[in-house]
């Protein structure tokens, strides 16, 4: 099974299917005029068959381990559907690249002074100059209208740790690919783009309409599906799920721990969604 594990950013209650308009799962576009870009960056075939993907982001750098250029992709343009690609080649999704990256120390200071959302959408757009240039990507989009869930608080209200203000720091998120999960100065947007994707909720893009507008530290733990490869974070594989019960027994269902650990819950509805489709991509321009 193959795993993606993530450290970065220092990416069952089924109800009746309701069409919500207005909800999205939003790609990151690229901006008008002089998109941000890496100084330096290396891409090469990664050297081993790791069995997980490793993701990073330091002040200043970016880095990828074993990891397909789907992968990248998904998390440049922040595709959270496990359809939301469309027109990729096979290699695309098989064929693993390590990436070292990092910009301007200069620049690098005066992103630290953004907001966290901020300075991974610089982050994202960095990471779409790098596939356009070395990959020759080009995309374009379509809006399908997809199953989502949408993360919303539970009955009895949210039982989240509130950071306070002056103290939230580089919000991170660790853990996950055993079922546990660990949040420091997120925000429940940040927490909705992790679980988008997830294998635990079917693949299905997740859209926070919690209204909490606070950054939180939290622990979740919960028995994992195996049922199906993990697409954590919207940035693994984006196999079929077929059961959305755990194979495990023991511990709850990640839709059971949501509302006992965290007063939250997900709602089942259907929604707009872009879709990104892969006009052209070609393998790695070499250093």
């Amino acid at each position: 099974m193959r795993s993606t594990a993530m450290t970065m950013f220092a990416f069952p209650i089924l109800l009746a299917s309701l069409l919500v308009p207005g909800v999205h799962a939003q790609l990151v576009h690229p901006i008008a005029g002089p998109t941000p870009s890496f100084e330096v960056a290396t891409v090469k075939p990664s050297p081993n068959d790791s069995p997980s993907t490793n993701f990073g982001i330091a002040p200043g750098r970016f880095s990828a381990r074993s990891a397909t250029v789907e992968e990248l992709i998904k998390l440049a343009y922040n595709v959270k559907a496990s359809n939301g690609i469309e027109g990729e080649p096979k290699w695309a999704t098989s064929e693993k690249f390590d990436i070292q990256a990092k910009i301007d120390d200069t620049e690098a200071e005066a992103m630290q002074k953004l907001q966290p959302a901020q300075r991974l959408d610089q982050y994202r757009l960095m990471m779409q100059s790098l596939l356009t240039d070395r990959f020759g990507l080009t995309t374009s989009t379509r809006t399908k209208m997809l199953p989502v869930y949408a993360l919303v608080v539970a009955k009895n209200g949210p039982k989240l740790e509130v950071v306070e203000h002056g103290k939230a720091h580089m919000p991170s998120l660790w853990g996950g690919s055993r079922g546990e999960l660990h949040a420091s100065s997120v925000s429940m947007g940040m927490f909705a783009d992790w679980l988008s994707g997830n294998v635990d909720v079917g693949g299905r893009p997740i859209i926070d309409q919690t209204g909490l507008k606070d950054s939180y530290d939290f622990t979740l733990k919960w028995t994992r599906n195996e049922s199906g490869a993990n697409a954590m974070a919207g940035l693994g594989t984006s196999h079929p799920v077929t059961s959305v019960v755990p194979t495990e027994q023991g511990g709850p269902s990640l839709y059971t721990a949501l509302q006992e650990q965290l007063g939250l819950k997900l709602e089942s509805r259907k929604g707009p969604v872009e879709v990104l489709v892969i006009d052209q991509l070609k393998r790695p321009t070499p250093n």
